[in-house]
């Protein structure tokens, strides 16, 4: 939060300068209010600091590139502009990707806030106000928008009329900012399935991502594939400074992740997701769907929260493996202690030391201290709610499942394809310089430790390369036993590099 307020302040030094704006993004009504009324800037400030990065980054590289290589001025100029670009780009857009998070995390909890608001108007007596009852609500939820209701909540208080208020809220969601609509229009009257809880637009850019995901892997692949080679040939044509061999490759590792991470391992929010998880925690959430199942069963036969979450623990106890211990600790409290349903949920949360099994334990406490009886339809909304998320899940392993083969062709392919071209440097030395040479100013001779130092130099260079495609390919299907087959691949190289690099000799 420090680092966003330094932002803000850094772009806020520029306002109504004469300074050109870069702009990169777009801002529709819900954005520009936020950066307006929420974030005290306004984007052109955003646009106008972009452009000051933009030269100073553009400045900077071209006089470290002057002082420490000796490259042509016009390949300086053109990777200059390049990456100053890009960092520009990240800056102009910090703020906006704060929102978005926040939009997304608004959008995560939206369907249990609904199961929930449905409850208490379920429950409240006909002359509640249910308006008041919802600002409530979303004040005690731990997301973005709950300061500005706590706000809404203390005017109230001062003598504002709530409605028009709530009329006054925009949130980064526009799935919430339509849900609020829908309330006010409605007066906050009673829905028991209040929309039948649809698709928000967390769950339809996830549909989008399983639709796009093979074309994002397959540039990935491209990337993770064709760098190496096209690093390879650089070499071999002496088109490349040894110098910058050294800095090439923390920029392939960056760019991998950024792609992947931007492409492949986007963070979904659904509640229900536990993708590129482990089998194992994947039985621990399906095993915690049980209990919940159970515990909504228990609580429609009208008996106490204590009594049906030690039920539903002694009925299920061998379909337990993972949750077995946690579960028995706190029937343990619960029968030794004396505890409430409250303490033991508190508890429990510390145990299974998740934000998924968190928000859905808090969303369940909040039900049961509102309403028991009432309380185990809507547990089960919740599990009907993960169980959907649960679907979507599935579709993404059939689809990285689809792309395992592929994935272990090119991390195999790899190896043999560069350790062929580059073992056979000497010979392309030769072509080039019509004498016994590599390098202008190296001797081809095994004993001349330049040349040796040189070979080992590109053969860590190659490795790396290697070892950052293979690693970075098999975090694409979550595979476990990476350092056998990055060893193996690299392995490949070794053998094929050697075998490649003798042959060319003997030739010579």
């Amino acid at each position: 939060m420090k680092s966003l307020v330094r932002y803000i302040r850094f772009c806020n030094k520029f306002k109504n300068r004469n300074i050109p704006r870069l702009k990169f993004q777009v801002l529709n009504e819900r954005y520009s209010y936020y950066y307006r009324n929420i974030y005290d800037i306004n984007q052109d400030n955003i646009y106008r600091a972009s452009f000051i990065v933009f030269l100073s980054t553009f400045s900077a590289i071209i006089f470290l590139s002057l002082v420490l290589l000796e490259l042509n001025f016009l390949i300086i100029i053109l990777y200059s502009f390049f990456i100053s670009l890009i960092l520009s780009y990240r800056f102009n857009l910090i703020l906006f990707h704060d929102i978005k998070k926040n939009e997304s995390e608004i959008n995560a909890i939206l369907h249990l806030i609904k199961i929930d608001f449905s409850l208490i108007q379920k429950t409240l007596k006909k002359n509640s106000d249910s308006c008041i009852s919802f600002i409530k609500l979303i004040k005690d939820y731990k997301i973005p928008i709950s300061g500005e209701f706590n706000y809404i909540f203390k005017k109230i208080h001062e003598g504002d009329t709530p409605e028009n208020e709530l009329l006054k809220v925009i949130t980064p969601s526009k799935d919430f900012n339509r849900y609020l609509r829908d309330l006010i229009v409605n007066n906050f009257e009673f829905r028991d399935k209040y929309e039948d809880f649809k698709e928000n637009t967390l769950e339809q850019n996830f549909k989008i991502y399983l639709k796009e995901i093979q074309s994002k892997i397959s540039i990935v692949f491209f990337i993770g594939v064709f760098f190496p080679i096209g690093l390879c040939f650089l070499i071999l044509f002496q088109l490349i400074n040894p110098i910058i061999l050294i800095f090439l490759i923390p920029f392939f590792l960056y760019l991998l992740n950024f792609l992947s991470s931007r492409f492949v391992h986007k963070n979904s929010y659904l509640i229900g997701l536990l993708e590129r998880n482990s089998s194992i925690k994947k039985k621990k959430f399906n095993e915690f769907l049980i209990f919940l199942k159970s515990y909504a069963m228990n609580l429609k036969n009208n008996i106490s929260p204590e009594k049906a979450f030690l039920n539903s623990y002694t009925q299920n106890k061998y379909s337990y493996q993972i949750l077995k211990q946690p579960l028995k600790n706190q029937v343990s409290r619960l029968l030794n202690y004396d505890c409430s349903f409250h303490d033991i949920i508190q508890f429990f949360k510390l145990e299974l030391n998740s934000i998924r099994y968190s928000i859905i334990l808090e969303t369940i406490d909040k039900f049961v201290s509102e309403n028991a009886m009432f309380s185990s339809e809507k547990i089960i909304d919740i599990v009907n709610l993960v169980h959907r998320h649960q679907k979507l899940e599935k579709k993404l392993e059939i689809i990285l499942k689809g792309e395992k083969f592929k994935i272990f062709f090119f991390i195999f392919l790899l190896p043999i394809l560069i350790g062929a071209i580059s073992g056979m440097f000497p010979f392309f030395g030769l072509m080039r310089n019509n004498i016994n040479s590599i390098f202008p100013t190296f001797s081809f001779s095994v004993s001349n430790l330049v040349n040796v130092y040189y070979i080992i130099l590109l053969s860590i260079v190659f490795i790396s390369s290697i070892s950052i495609t293979s690693n970075n390919f098999l975090n694409i299907i979550n595979y476990k036993k990476k350092f056998l087959i990055i060893l193996i691949s690299n392995l490949i190289f070794i053998l094929t590099f050697i075998s490649s690099f003798f042959n060319t000799i003997n030739m010579i």
